[in-house]
């Protein structure tokens, strides 16, 4: 039961960053932001699963990471005199991408580690 639900979790993940990038191809990225808001939030959401279902070092990996992410994106705004924003706008483009990429990655590796191990029910 718990491999079923991971591999519906992935397949979602992994359909909702495929729709996202496909309109942001398709409005010439003018709507970035607003598909990475929304594969953000569908992570966020699908950790919180992830947790409940699966003990895995590559959840604390993946909560440092966004936690160390947004520590130095304030530190690129708020303590530099200028703020950097446009630098700051890169960052999060690229730094919300590679968390994606990574979210992805290691969801399918959860799944074949259970197929591996005989976890699921």
């Amino acid at each position: 039961m718990k491999l079923n639900i991971l591999k519906t979790e992935v397949i979602f993940q992994t359909l909702l960053t495929f729709v996202s990038l496909v309109w942001v191809v398709l409005t010439e990225g003018s709507e970035f932001f607003i598909a990475l808001f929304f594969i953000g939030a569908s992570n966020l959401l699908g950790f919180i699963l992830r947790i409940s279902l699966v003990a895995s070092k590559f959840h604390r990996y993946y909560f440092f990471g966004v936690i160390l992410f947004f520590l130095i994106l304030y530190g690129i705004t708020s303590l530099t005199v200028d703020s950097n924003m446009e630098f700051a706008t890169y960052f999060m483009g690229i730094g919300g991408m590679l968390f994606n990429i990574y979210y992805l990655v290691y969801g399918f590796y959860l799944i074949e580690t259970m197929k591996q191990n005989k976890i699921a029910e």
